[in-house]
């Protein structure tokens, strides 16, 4: 016993501060190779001891202690009374141990994720949070995602040719979401799938949340020449096609319109109107779908009049169609310019980067607008073959892109 007193408390020291220095500077790397070497070598050494104190002693003084009889003559002799205290005192020491983890596991940790998970969620978007509001007409209680409406209106401002349908939304953990945003066209989707990790979003599809067509689709503001086919060239190759095709199709028009304008127009010409987009100063294309309904699940209603275009249906002898466009274009911008920790995301940054947010672009197409009116420079359809060459024989149509069509059976 007294060598091993001697090695751990003696012929081990050094100078400068003694065994204890020495292996701080073993921790920090700051030893030579021979006294690296000597540590390591204690340390192996008192390895040895606790495995044999763990897996072999404890469990030979154990049996010595609990076996009945033939046990006793060993018992009593002095060998045998430490070993015994040392096997009582690891026991107890274990069951301690054994007893403080299990309360860990049954108390702490739920309590410390408990706490986690709010803070978590105040540290990092959180598309998957849901609000309680009262329904008063109908005396309950509606449990709604204020995210569906924040990317029902995205959509439909920026890309409302791709038809937005619904959201699916996967939590993977702490910060981590998967979201499937979902496009429909006559009754296809196409999902578009998001993996939002902590504020940071990644996506396959780059195009996601940008239109369908390209930005020379339309000939008032193509910043090039535009792709757009003259209504005459387009007539002839559209005389060509089958009769149950179904087209995707940009028209142009000669010039601006005005609601007004643009609400006859569409009167006129019965077809299926996906988007119509929108004068905005050079920026790409920002518009609405002037026959969507009933998306927007959540928002103030008089700070954002007809944000929903639902809300028109009943006020025809109140409100213009005109001015419900008007406003409903409006109160989208004014929407998205609140939702700054949503569009800081899904508008401003790139794949795993930075995020950041251009208030400028918000802030001059709402100002442009507001001066000059909400003004079209033409629509997307999804046409049959005959209602786009009645389209293409009005006369305030200039041209038309054709993306892509099907064969339309119902028909």
């Amino acid at each position: 016993m007294k060598e091993n007193k001697d090695l751990a408390n003696g012929d081990n020291k050094k100078e400068g501060g003694g065994y204890e220095a020495e292996f701080e500077k073993y921790l920090s790397g700051e030893l030579e190779i021979e006294q690296l070497r000597s540590i390591e070598s204690d340390i192996e050494k008192f390895r040895v001891l606790l495995n044999y104190m763990d897996q072999e002693l404890d469990q030979e003084l154990y049996e010595r202690d609990t076996e009945a009889g033939g046990g006793e003559e060993e018992a009593g002799t002095e060998e045998a009374e430490p070993g015994r205290q040392i096997s009582k005192a690891v026991s107890r020491k274990f069951r301690k141990y054994m007893i403080a983890a299990v309360v860990a596991a049954i108390c702490i940790v739920p309590a410390v994720l408990a706490g986690l998970s709010p803070l978590l969620d105040f540290i990092y978007y959180d598309p998957d949070q849901s609000m309680e509001i009262m329904d008063e007409e109908n005396e309950s209680v509606i449990v709604v995602n204020p995210f569906v409406t924040n990317m029902s209106v995205y959509m439909e401002l920026f890309c409302g040719d791709k038809g937005f349908a619904n959201i699916c939304l996967w939590p993977e953990g702490y910060g981590r979401y998967t979201i499937d945003v979902r496009t429909q066209i006559d009754g296809e989707e196409t999902p578009h799938l998001l993996e939002l990790v902590r504020n940071h979003l990644y996506r396959n599809d780059m195009n996601w949340n940008r239109s369908d067509f390209p930005d020379n689709a339309f000939t008032g503001r193509s910043m090039g020449i535009s792709c757009s086919m003259p209504a005459e060239d387009a007539k002839k190759k559209l005389e060509k096609a089958p009769e149950l095709m179904k087209i995707r199709a940009a028209v142009s028009f000669d010039g601006l319109k005005s609601m007004e304008e643009l609400v006859d127009f569409i009167e006129r010409h019965d077809t299926n109107y996906l988007y119509c987009p929108i004068e905005a100063e050079g920026y790409s294309y920002w518009g609405f779908a002037p026959v969507r309904s009933g998306y927007a699940y959540y928002y103030d209603r008089e700070e954002f009049p007809f944000l929903d275009l639902n809300e028109y249906e009943g006020m025809e002898e109140e409100v213009t169609k005109a001015r419900a466009y008007e406003e409903h274009v409006e109160s989208m911008i004014r929407y998205l310019m609140e939702q700054e920790d949503f569009l800081k995301i899904f508008d401003g940054g790139v794949p795993g980067g930075k995020n950041y947010l251009d208030t400028y672009k918000y802030k001059g197409v709402l100002d442009y607008i507001r001066e000059h009116g909400v003004k079209s420079y033409g629509v997307v359809v999804y046409a049959r073959k005959e209602e786009l060459l009645e389209i293409l024989e009005d006369p305030s149509v200039e041209g038309v892109y054709m993306l892509d069509g099907k064969m339309d059976l119902k028909f």
